[in-house]
């Protein structure tokens, strides 16, 4: 398999194959990865890679892989659905199967945040967000993240050039400071690979 793959690709296996021997000491200190250019077959070994070193160290270390398309519809029903909700009780659904739905589909992404939000060592995979209240919930789970000095890889298909106009153009208001303070704490936690 290694004949088949990139110098890239060999050269981040390798790096990354260093950063699992050590994971605990990776872990107590917050170092994830930041990880560009990586389209679906790529992700996909690197996903596989990162699974199998991290059930290595179960039950000791928690970790959670998550495909965007999983972490942006927990952003919609989160940061649209159920805060629309939330605001006015008019909202809600009369019918007592829709609330009974509404309350499944609000438990599920609560146990889905608490996930990302408390692992080891959380994984997403497919970074692009497109709309804003995507790029605010990965700020925040990110900034809480680092916050209490947890470790996050990310994983992109984007250069980082193509990610960072991505993120200005969801990003209108602010005038980019989602990107410059998103990017400045990974680039001070995380490896870099391209």
């Amino acid at each position: 398999m290694i004949e088949s793959v990139s110098v890239q690709d060999r050269d981040l296996l390798g790096r990354l194959n260093a950063y699992f021997d050590n994971i605990d000491l990776r872990l107590r200190e917050g170092q994830g990865w930041l990880i560009f250019n990586a389209d679906r077959e790529r992700t996909g070994r690197i996903g596989r890679f990162i699974g199998d070193r991290m059930r290595e160290y179960r039950p000791l270390m928690s970790f959670y892989i998550v495909p965007w398309r999983d972490f942006a519809l927990n952003a919609y029903v989160l940061k649209v659905e159920l805060a629309s909700g939330a605001q006015s009780a008019s909202n809600l659904p009369s019918d007592p199967r829709q609330q009974h739905e509404y309350a499944i589909a609000g438990r599920v992404s609560q146990d889905m945040y608490y996930q990302m939000r408390y692992c080891d060592l959380f994984v997403l995979s497919g970074v692009r967000p497109s709309y804003p209240h995507e790029l605010g919930y990965l700020d925040q789970i990110i900034a809480e993240r680092l916050q209490s000095q947890r470790a996050s890889i990310l994983i992109t298909p984007l250069m980082p050039h193509e990610l960072e106009a991505e993120f200005r153009a969801v990003d209108r208001d602010s005038g980019g400071q989602v990107w410059e303070r998103f990017f400045s704490r990974l680039y001070d936690t995380c490896l870099i690979a391209l």
